[in-house]
């Protein structure tokens, strides 16, 4: 209500001003002069109480900001907090996250390590052995190639000896045979020639019929 009567007061007072009369060749203007001190009076005495309500509002108004500050600062405080505390936290797991997933690497590593080089000496033995085989395998079919050559070489020269003796044994067999036959030939050529000479003297001593 203070705040209305004020407002009144000076919208009078203005009122006053705007309506007096304005003095020739200069910006003065006549008024009310008492009229004029008396709202002056009325205003001032109106001031402090609307001073001190604008002041109320004023420091109601610095409470509530400080009060939402504190509130915010507080906030803040609690939200960097939780923040701090969740990064450490965080901090702390993934270094525990990293230190296990480094003592699984390594361990892996080894492992891998391990196994590789059990593999790499497996794989050298097989490779040794095999090695070894082929050159086993390698000398013995050379030695198998030059005993089956030396085989052929030598049943070749047996066949060849003994098909010249079967040759040479069948000449001297028919030679044999042919020899025989020209003895037996003979022989019965001089019986036949003696058997015709007897039937020549038989036929000339045969008398006459």
């Amino acid at each position: 209500m203070s705040e209305a009567n004020a407002d009144m007061l000076l919208d009078e007072l203005d009122n006053q001003i705007a309506l007096g009369r304005r003095m020739p060749l200069s910006n003065l203007v006549m008024v009310d002069r008492e009229r004029c001190l008396q709202l002056v009076a009325e205003i001032r005495a109106k001031l402090p109480g609307d001073i001190t309500a604008a002041k109320s509002v004023i420091e109601n108004q610095k409470n509530i900001i400080n009060e939402a500050r504190a509130m915010a600062e507080q906030t803040r405080n609690e939200a960097n907090s939780r923040a701090a505390r969740a990064v450490n936290e965080a901090n702390a797991q993934a270094q525990g996250t990293v230190a296990n997933a480094n003592k699984q690497a390594q361990d892996m590593l080894q492992k891998a390590n391990a196994q590789t080089q059990a593999m790499l000496a497996e794989a050298q033995e097989k490779t040794r052995r095999m090695i070894a085989d082929a050159e086993a395998r390698a000398a013995q079919m050379v030695s198998e190639e030059e005993i089956v050559a030396r085989a052929r070489m030598e049943v070749q020269e047996v066949r060849q000896n003994t098909q010249e003796e079967v040759d040479k044994l069948y000449h001297d067999v028919y030679s044999h045979i042919d020899e025989v036959l020209a003895q037996l030939d003979r022989s019965i050529s001089e019986k036949l020639t003696d058997i015709r000479m007897t039937r020549q003297q038989v036929d000339q001593n045969m008398p006459n019929r």
